[in-house]
C-alpha cells in the first residue's frame, strides 16, 4: 500500500487535467532526458570510434606515401639503368675507330719535336686533324709524307694559317 504525502497546502495542489498533464510532461522529461543522455553517449562513442579510424587511415596514408616514394626511387633507378643500357648498346653498335687511328699513327709519329697536335677528331670513316707546325720545314715533311702515302682515300687541307708567335696551323680532313 502506497502512501501519498503532500507537504504543500491544499490550495497549492494541482489536480484535475493540469495534474495529469504535468505527470505526462514529467514522464516525457525523464524519457527525453534518457534519450538525450543515450544520444550524447552514442555521439561520444561515434567520435572516439571515428578518431581511432582516422588514426588508422592516417597511418595507412603515411605508409602508402613512403611506399610511393620508394617506388619512385626504384622507377628512377630503372629508367636510368634502361637509359644506360641503351647507350651501351648504341656504343657497341658503332663501328670501332681503331682502324683509322692505326692508319694515322705513323704519320703523327713523324710530326717534329717543335710541332704539336692541336686537335684530333676520329670517326670510323673519317678523321679531322689540326696540327701546329713551328717551322716551314716540319710542315713540308708532314705534307710530303701524307702526299706520298696511299693509305687514305683522300686528304683535304681544310684550314691553313700562319701566326708569327705560334707558327703554321694546318687542319686536315682525312677519309
Amino acid at each position: 500500500m502506497a502512501v501519498t504525502l503532500n507537504l504543500l497546502p491544499a490550495e497549492y495542489t494541482v489536480s484535475g487535467p493540469l495534474g495529469k498533464i504535468l505527470k505526462v510532461v514529467r514522464m516525457l522529461n525523464v524519457i527525453l532526458l534518457s534519450g538525450f543522455i543515450i544520444f550524447g553517449l552514442g555521439l561520444a562513442a561515434f567520435f572516439v570510434f571515428s578518431s581511432i579510424q582516422l588514426q588508422g587511415i592516417s597511418s595507412e596514408v603515411d605508409a602508402l606515401k613512403s611506399q610511393i616514394v620508394s617506388q619512385e626511387k626504384t622507377e628512377q633507378k630503372a629508367v636510368l639503368l634502361k637509359d644506360r643500357l641503351s647507350k651501351i648498346k648504341a656504343v657497341q653498335a658503332v663501328a670501332s675507330s681503331n682502324k683509322i687511328l692505326n692508319k694515322i699513327e705513323p704519320f703523327l709519329a713523324n710530326i717534329g719535336q717543335n710541332s704539336s697536335l692541336n686537335e684530333l677528331d676520329i670517326d670510323p670513316q673519317k678523321l679531322d686533324l689540326t696540327v701546329i707546325f713551328r717551322s716551314n720545314s716540319e710542315l713540308g715533311v708532314f705534307l710530303s709524307t701524307l702526299r706520298g702515302s696511299d693509305v687514305f682515300k683522300s686528304v683535304t687541307l681544310t684550314t691553313f694559317g700562319f701566326n708569327p708567335a705560334s707558327g703554321y696551323l694546318a687542319a686536315f680532313h682525312i677519309l
